[in-house]
């Protein structure tokens, strides 16, 4: 048996003024989209404030920040912040322990990172303090180049401490990012124990 498909009629159809608007109409969707969205998400920058309410505007400005950071030349660094690192280890059954005792001055306006690098789902106890100050904080993950991968902890303004648990969402750099917006010297400690392969300076 067969069958003869009948063509809808013209008059069914959309328009060339239907199929236009409709293109229209996309293209002003994706575009706010963009504006809204992805602007302050992935770079930081906010034209109408949406991205701020929503929390997007300040995972923008960390990620723009922290590239910035990555393109400076080492000499740059040593000059902005100085940091001791002391480590200790203890190897234990089906689990490595490490603990570090990181002290960091910082100089006004300007920011550094802390890494550790996790596997996903490790468990970290952390405290942190300034001797003087305060200081902005993002304590974030980022997975391993690549992956796209990236979560924000915890984040604060001119705190002068911090402590608790950090558990790794997925393989890569877990820690904090501050920066001093004191017109002064402000120094940190932070000291960590748990399940981390390394901690580190991010450049």
């Amino acid at each position: 048996m067969m069958f003869n498909a009948q063509p809808p009629p013209e008059k069914d159809l959309p328009t060339s003024a239907q199929l236009l608007k409709s293109t229209v109409i996309a293209i002003v969707v994706a575009f706010m989209i963009l504006i809204v969205m992805v602007l302050p998400a992935e770079y930081g920058s906010d034209p109408t404030g949406v991205g701020n309410i929503l929390g997007l505007k300040e995972m923008g400005e960390i990620k723009m920040s922290l590239l910035d950071e990555s393109h400076k030349e080492s000499s740059q660094q040593n000059t902005t912040s100085s940091i001791e690192i002391d480590h200790t280890e203890e190897v234990m059954v089906n689990n490595t322990i490490n603990k570090d005792v990181v002290e960091i001055t910082i100089e006004p306006g300007q920011a550094i990172e802390i890494k550790l690098e996790m596997n996903s789902g490790s468990l970290v106890q952390y405290e942190w303090k300034t001797t003087k100050g305060g200081l902005n904080y993002n304590l974030h993950g980022d997975g391993y180049k690549g992956s796209q991968q990236f979560i924000s902890y915890k984040k604060g303004r001119m705190v002068p401490s911090d402590s608790g648990e950090l558990k790794a969402e997925f393989d890569g750099y877990h820690g904090w990012f501050w920066r001093n917006r004191e017109n002064f010297l402000v120094t940190v400690s932070l000291q960590t124990s748990g399940d981390y392969i390394q901690i580190k300076q991010m450049l």
